[in-house]
């Protein structure tokens, strides 16, 4: 990411070559050896004296003032450029010099100063040499052209017709040198690298016009003493030189020492900002890297806009805080991962205003505030807070408002999956005219992968920045990219605490409790297996596992006591990254868990006593730190809590369907089961049998042994018949001694009559162990599906009677079976038939 700077106009160095050639330093001299014929062109106008007599002692001592002045040099403040005390010489050759002697003299002093400081230091640095001859060359054509100003004011027919000042004339040449100098520089400048004009001119050169004047004024002073002292009194205005020379350079050292104050305190402020902005984007992990892509976008777009400098620094700074009002929003609200109620959204839609509000305090110097207030108006009039249209809206509001929903488009939310560039900006286009300014639309349609290339190069000069931030020797140093992460995590656990305590709160039923909490825990330590442990006397039984090594539950089964769970069971202390081989002596469970080198378990602790034991299991040794035990043991309680009340729930749900007696369902179970096997033997066209099974003698016991002996018979004939029944058939307790049996599958009478028989020896086996052998019996009434009824009241009634005729036959002791029963039927019934038929014949 680009940082937010405040940057003084800096002009890159002359000798920033191309190529080889040097084809980028040449272009300055060039531009200027023109601008140097249009000066002589000038300089032939003017009519200047361009020869005077030969006088070696006063040229000596001017060619080394020249060699001093060019070599006394001033760094300009905020760029690389230096600043030469030539322009002195220039002043005072225009006492005793004419135009060829200055040229040739201020040549010869800056050649020969070129040839001592840019000696090249090795053979090979061509290059260097060729940066070295155009800067020579450029500060020769310089030079020339600040002398053919000064010589043209100096000897101008307007000053020579009156009677001026010697010292006028002096200052008004010393402004002529300086536009001679500067002001092709500055504007080769602004073309060379790209800019402005005039800011290059203010930044880089005018401030040293107020010396140029100063020089002027003394010199002219000089010049006017010189006529009577004669030329060889130059020697004395040497000293002066050092003296201005050491004068300027120590201002110029100051003024740059201010500058630089200054923009480390900018920066500063703009740094503090940034990261506040960070830091406030750090909380929502979903909008990872979303500042600084708007960031950059926008300032690409306000470029082609051609927008302001203090336009562009508003919006660089509002780009990074046009969210900050979301701190007024519930994060429950931001991290929603559905649409948005009506409620909500106005929730929302007042984040743009508590950021305007925020920043408002800031004071910024230019319009930040109007950017961060106005970025979700829309063009049409229809956005918010203020429903501004068209131009009405800010340009920087309007460019983030393009930019935002953009980027929005093309990341993951908690609503919906990221759509590619292209299709985000084509949506971008459908709403050009509607919700943005059909420009910006124009811009980012045009330029948005040139903008995405941006943003990779950015986000690699943010790394190297953060990277290599200096920090105090000794201190803590931590990557700002580990910082940001930081803040990511805090804010997935608080939102993972949420989610889990919400969708506990709402579930009573221990798999979907279990279902919710894999993806949870998750995010709050990584693991390879989890198994949640529940005990049931005194064994662990694992009742749910999730991860890509675990899928079966049911073999999972440790001893309390023992083994890493198995202690953390009993005692209610937690174990991290133990063996994980040391869970259970049993072959099965070590070989399903042989895979894992660490393990981390943790009490399930109910309101009485401990229910349970979640255990993550990892594929690493030592995978588990400190800080994934903090964070699962902020969960616990509540999970804790969720597992007893499921726990619970089950229990009274058992109740509710089991007979809490024999441990068999009960009527209301028996009646739910009915009618699932009615449904299923219509569809399937199979045969389905009730049996209705009543103890005989049952009150004789209660009343001879007691009601303790009686329960005790009920558990074991319950016991026997589901013994004597296949896996798959049903067994209730209908109420006081009758019982009901499901049976599937039963096609002949034979086979019924086969189960009766096994079921009259359960009862009667059954019932010996607990009371005398022969006090109680069975009777058994059976019905057949569709035969004897078509839905589950009518065949437990006609079975039920069935099983009181064969009661009643038991008393009478002409007791037949069912088998019997049905034949003596059909046989009446074929008697009876054959009589019908004798009748008719007859």
């Amino acid at each position: 990411m680009r940082s937010v700077q405040a940057t003084p106009i800096e002009i890159p160095p002359s000798r920033s070559t191309t190529d080889g050639l040097g084809r980028s330093a040449w272009s300055k001299p060039i531009l200027l050896a023109f601008l140097t014929f249009a000066a002589l062109a000038l300089a032939g106008v003017s009519q200047i004296p361009i020869w005077g007599g030969k006088d070696p002692e006063k040229y000596t001592c001017y060619a080394i003032a020249a060699l001093v002045a060019c070599g006394l040099k001033v760094r300009r403040p905020g760029n690389s450029g230096e600043v030469s005390m030539n322009y002195l010489f220039v002043l005072l050759a225009l006492l005793d010099l004419n135009l060829q002697e200055t040229l040739a003299i201020s040549s010869l002093a800056v050649v020969i100063l070129a040839a001592v400081q840019r000696r090249p230091k090795a053979p090979g640095e061509r290059h260097r040499v060729n940066d070295a001859l155009a800067d020579t060359f450029a500060t020769l054509v310089s030079s020339g052209c600040s002398i053919l100003a000064a010589q043209a004011v100096y000897h101008s027919a307007l000053f020579n017709s009156q009677a001026i000042e010697p010292t006028i004339r002096f200052v008004a040449a010393a402004i002529a040198s300086f536009l001679g100098f500067n002001l092709p520089a500055a504007a080769l400048l602004a073309i060379t690298f790209g800019g402005n004009a005039r800011k290059v001119w203010e930044a880089c050169y005018v401030w040293t016009l107020p010396y140029y004047v100063l020089s002027g004024t003394l010199i002219g002073l000089y010049g006017s003493t010189s006529p009577t002292l004669g030329w060889q009194s130059m020697i004395l205005i040497v000293p002066l030189l050092l003296l201005f020379y050491q004068t300027c350079r120590i201002y110029m050292k100051r003024l740059d020492q201010q500058r630089g104050n200054a923009t480390r305190i900018e920066q500063l402020y703009l740094r503090t900002i940034e990261t506040l902005a960070m830091a406030i984007g750090a909380k929502d992990r979903q909008m990872e890297g979303h500042l600084q892509r708007v960031q950059v976008y926008a300032l690409a777009i306000a470029k082609e806009m051609r927008m302001s400098g203090a336009e562009m620094k508003a919006l660089e700074a509002a780009a990074l805080l046009h969210d900050i009002g979301k701190l007024a929003v519930p994060e429950h609200i931001i991290s929603k991962p559905g649409r948005l109620t009506p409620e909500e959204f106005d929730r929302m839609k007042i984040h743009p205003i508590v950021g305007a509000e925020i920043l408002e305090r800031v004071r910024f110097p230019y319009p930040v505030v109007p950017y961060v207030r106005h970025h979700h108006e829309r063009w049409d009039g229809s956005g918010y807070p203020d429903g501004l249209r068209g131009e009405e809206i800010p340009i920087g509001a309007r460019i983030l408002s393009v930019v935002d929903c953009m980027d929005a488009l093309a990341s993951d939310r908690q609503y919906r999956r990221a759509v590619s560039l292209e299709k985000a900006v084509e949506q971008i286009g459908l709403e050009s005219g509607r919700s943005f300014d059909p420009r910006i639309v124009a811009i980012l349609r045009r330029r948005f992968r040139e903008f995405e290339v941006l943003t990779d190069v950015h986000r690699a000069n943010d790394v190297t920045t953060h990277g290599g931030a200096l920090r105090e020797e000794g201190a803590p140093t931590l990557p700002f990219d580990q910082v940001v992460k930081a803040i990511n995590a805090s804010t997935a656990e608080v939102s993972s605490l949420f989610e889990l305590t919400q969708e506990l709160g709402n579930s009573l039923n221990l798999p979907e409790t279990f279902a919710v909490l894999g993806p949870v825990v998750k995010r709050l330590a990584p693991y390879s297996a989890l198994v949640i442990y529940l005990k049931r006397r005194d064994r662990l039984y694992a009742r749910h596992v999730a991860g890509d090594h675990l899928d079966d539950a049911a073999s999972l089964e440790l001893q309390l006591n023992e083994g890493i769970s198995g202690v953390v069971a009993v005692t209610g202390n937690h174990a991290i990254n133990q063996d994980p081989s040391q869970e259970s002596r049993s072959s099965g469970v070590a070989e399903k868990l042989k895979m894992f080198r660490s393990v981390l378990a943790l009490p399930l602790a109910g309101v009485d006593s401990i229910v349970g034991c979640m255990s993550l299991y990892h594929e690493e040794p030592d995978a588990f730190t400190n800080e994934h035990l903090r964070r699962l043991k902020a969960i616990l309680p509540k999970l804790s809590q969720a597992v007893e009340n499921g726990m619970k729930f089950k229990q009274a749900e058992d109740k509710a369907t089991t007979d809490h007696l024999t441990g068999l369902p009960n009527a209301h179970s028996l009646y739910l089961h009915l009618d699932q096997e009615i449904a299923l033997s219509r569809c399937m066209n199979s045969p389905l049998t009730v049996v209705v099974c009543d103890l005989n003698g049952f009150k004789a016991v209660n009343d001879t042994l007691g009601h303790l002996t009686g329960n005790k018979l009920l558990q074991a004939v319950g016991g026997g018949l589901k013994d004597s029944c296949r896996e798959y058939d049903f067994v209730s307790r209908m109420g006081g001694d009758e019982f009901v049996l499901i049976l599937s599958g039963l096609s002949t009478p034979q086979d019924v009559q086969a189960k009766i028989r096994q079921f009259r020896e359960a009862v009667k086996s059954s019932s010996n162990r607990i009371c005398h052998e022969g006090m109680v019996r069975g009777s058994f009434g059976v019905a057949m599906f569709p035969k004897n009824g078509a839905s589950a009241d009518e065949l437990l009634a006609y079975a039920d009677r069935e099983m009181y005729r064969d009661k009643e036959d038991q008393k009478k002791g002409t007791y037949l079976s069912w088998t019997s029963k049905a034949g003596q039927s059909r046989k009446a019934s074929q008697v009876a038939g054959k009589e019908v038929a004798v009748e008719q014949d007859s």
